[in-house]
């Protein structure tokens, strides 16, 4: 997905069809906060301001270009794990051993399209995480930046969360099912205490 032109991006999530949807969605809204976090950081390093920093400040650029690259194939991920879901619904089901294939099956595929949102959702918070230390670098230019890219990456993290729940919603194991959500309600919980942490420096900046 990342391969292709906005537009035609834009439209293959416009149309109707299952791929892509809200877990790509989701990714991409990742990498674009990520991406505008970066810039913040890229933009603090060389700073006078900043000179005691400047090793933290690099640091923390490598750690959010990782994460940034660990984004990017997100999207197509989440495609591929809800295209074997679709697969598996399409199995035969003529025989009593073909609906028992065809279930076992589609549970599987389930899990795996409840993984990879549930993935995204950790790369955000490690995205947050990772700037957590170097608000304080931040100067009052890019501030509105920052702030986007943290609103993007809730956003990201929201949508993430969502396609868990729907995936989670469909297993048979509940035990399973139960255990991701206690997970993935425990990660959001910390990302929006450290986009809170973030906005308020954003407001200190912009007072």
């Amino acid at each position: 997905m990342i391969d292709q032109s906005f537009e035609k991006l834009v439209d293959s999530l416009a149309a109707k069809t299952p791929t892509p949807g809200g877990g790509a969605a989701a990714a991409l809204a990742g990498c674009m906060g990520a991406a505008l976090l970066l810039m913040v950081i890229r933009m603090a390093r060389g700073r006078k301001a900043n000179a005691a920093r400047e090793e933290e400040l690099g640091r923390v650029e490598g750690l959010l270009a990782g994460h940034l690259e660990r984004l990017k194939p997100m999207a197509d991920r989440d495609c591929k794990a809800y295209d074997r879901v679709m697969a598996a619904y399409g199995l035969a089901k003529e025989t009593d051993e073909q609906k028992a294939l065809r279930d076992r099956v589609i549970q599987e595929a389930m899990v795996g399209a409840m993984v990879v949102p549930e993935e995204t959702l950790c790369m955000v918070r490690d995205v947050f995480e990772a700037v957590e230390g170097v608000l304080d670098c931040v100067h009052k230019g890019p501030a509105s930046d920052m702030a986007s890219g943290s609103a993007l990456l809730v956003a990201a993290a929201d949508a993430a969360l969502l396609n868990v729940r729907i995936n989670a919603a469909f297993l048979l194991d509940r035990v399973l099912a139960d255990a991701t959500m206690l997970r993935v309600k425990a990660v959001r919980k910390d990302i929006q205490r450290r986009h809170e942490a973030l906005q308020e420096k954003v407001e200190k900046l912009l007072a």
